[in-house]
Formats: structure tokens, C-alpha cells, sequence
């Protein structure tokens, strides 16, 4: 029956799974395509003439946009990025517990002889590693722009690979987060509302805590403070310590709330399909 239960995990996820790589790929090349049309110098001339508090939102210097470098890195704290890995979060994290409850088939498969836990275990190891090839697909199509577009000063693609693992760690954060709800809840388009609206109440606390001037200390209420993937962006050397520590934070977030899940999914009553 565990077989079952990855089978039926791999089937509910891929179509999402690989429209999600795929565009992720696709718009990684193009925004390295499209940076190759920008001038050093006359970006930094316009970044320059900016209001310091518009400055501010990049969460990086005026100097380090202005490389090819630091404008690469900012594909990676994209909308679209965003956008995407949290559909895929949110969409495949709320499913397991309420949409399987909403659906009217969550009793039909606790009927099976497997425990609840394998449920969630499944569930979460192809969600996971859906995260991880998001992550993947973002790193292939970065290193896929830098090897075919010919830029105005010479890139690395490894420079890239702390930024793609610290889009992986948030993913994760928000799957985990997802579950749990859905673990809490029994209506999934609830469970969605839920986490959708704490993911923009953080996104939020971030852009305020970027804009005002003494609003710093606010980071440390969200989640995203964990998350600048731009400002990790070069030597692997210089950017594991910063990798570590954000990446320890999300990850060690992200396993407690999946503990919670698996307890409150193993000792809550299920209510029958009405």
C-alpha cells in the first residue's frame, strides 16, 4: 500500500511539477538574455538618481545591481519566482489532509491497512523534492542564459547556486506551513486562504521593513528575512556562511512544522464525506 501512496503522490503532482520547471527554466534564460541589454554604466547612473527608500526595496547596494552579477541575482527574488514556487507550495502542501477531507476520499484511504503518518511522509517527500527541482530548474536556466548570451563581463554559473538553495529552503518553509494547516483544517479552500494570506502578511513585513528607515528590526518577524537570495550571489566560499544561516532557519522551521502536522494529522477524528 505504500506504493500506492507514492504512486498516487507522483501522480496527483507532475502536471503541476513540470509546467512549474518549465518556466521557471525558460524565464531564469530569458532574464539573463534580457540583463545582456542593459548598460553598466547606464544602469548605475539610473539607479543612482533614485530615492534612497526606492533603493532600499533591491535589499542590495546601488553598486552590486549595477553588475551583471547582482542583476542575474534578482531573478531569483522575482514576482514570478515567487509566484510559482508558492502555487506549488501552497497548492501541493494544502491537499494532503483538508483536500483529501473536502474531497470525501480521506476516509476511503485510512480504510486501507497503512498508517497515517505514511499519508503525510509520501505526501511530503514528492512536495520536497518538487521543490527541489524548482530550485533545480532555476539554477539550469541561469547557467543556460550565462552559457549561450554574451554578457558585458564574465559570469560563473556556480556563482548562482547559493541563491537557487536558499529559494529551495523557502519553498520548503511554505510546504511545511501548508501541510500544517492542512493538517488543522477539513476545507481546503480555507486551508489555501489561510496560508496564502500569511505568505503576503510576510512578504509585506519584508517590504516595509526594506523601505522605512529605522523599520530594520522588523526582518525578524517574517519569514523572508531568512530570504535574499541576491545578496548571496558569488563565491561559494563567501556566500555558505550566510547560506547556512538563512537556509538553517527555514529548513529548522519548516521540519518543526511538519512534526506538528504528523501529530495533529495522527490523533485528529476525520469527519466522514457528507
Amino acid at each position: 500500500m505504500n506504493a500506492a501512496l507514492w504512486r498516487k503522490a507522483i501522480i496527483e503532482a507532475r502536471l503541476l511539477l513540470v509546467c512549474s520547471t518549465g518556466l521557471l527554466f525558460g524565464f531564469h534564460w530569458i532574464f539573463v538574455w534580457l540583463s545582456s541589454y542593459i548598460s553598466l554604466g547606464g544602469m548605475r547612473d539610473f539607479l543612482l538618481t533614485l530615492p534612497v527608500e526606492w533603493q532600499q526595496i533591491s535589499g542590495v547596494g546601488v553598486d552590486e545591481v549595477a553588475t551583471v552579477m547582482g542583476r542575474i541575482g534578482l531573478a531569483f527574488m522575482d514576482p514570478v519566482v515567487l509566484a510559482v514556487t508558492a502555487i506549488w507550495a501552497i497548492a501541493r502542501g494544502s491537499d494532503v489532509v483538508s483536500g483529501e477531507i473536502d474531497r470525501g476520499t480521506m476516509e476511503m484511504l485510512l480504510a486501507q491497512p497503512l498508517r497515517r503518518v505514511w499519508v503525510l511522509v509520501a505526501h511530503a517527500v514528492i512536495t520536497c523534492g518538487g521543490a527541489a527541482l524548482l530550485a533545480a530548474a532555476c539554477w539550469l536556466g541561469t547557467w543556460a542564459g550565462i552559457a549561450t548570451v554574451t554578457l558585458e563581463e564574465e559570469v560563473a554559473a556556480s556563482a548562482f547556486v547559493a541563491p537557487a538553495l536558499n529559494l529551495f529552503a523557502l519553498t520548503f518553509f511554505v510546504c511545511a506551513f501548508a501541510t500544517l494547516a492542512s493538517a488543522c483544517d477539513k476545507y481546503r479552500w480555507r486551508t489555501v486562504g489561510i496560508v496564502g494570506g500569511f505568505y503576503m502578511l510576510n512578504m509585506i513585513v519584508k517590504l516595509v521593513a526594506r523601505m522605512g528607515h529605522n523599520l530594520d528590526w522588523l526582518r525578524q518577524y517574517t519569514f523572508f528575512g531568512a530570504f535574499e537570495p541576491q545578496r548571496l550571489a558569488g563565491p561559494w566560499g563567501e556566500s555558505v556562511g550566510l547560506l547556512a544561516h538563512y537556509g538553517g532557519i527555514l529548513i529548522g522551521l519548516g521540519l518543526m512544522c511538519y512534526v506538528m502536522a504528523a501529530v495533529v494529522f495522527c490523533r485528529r477524528d476525520i469527519p466522514a464525506p457528507i
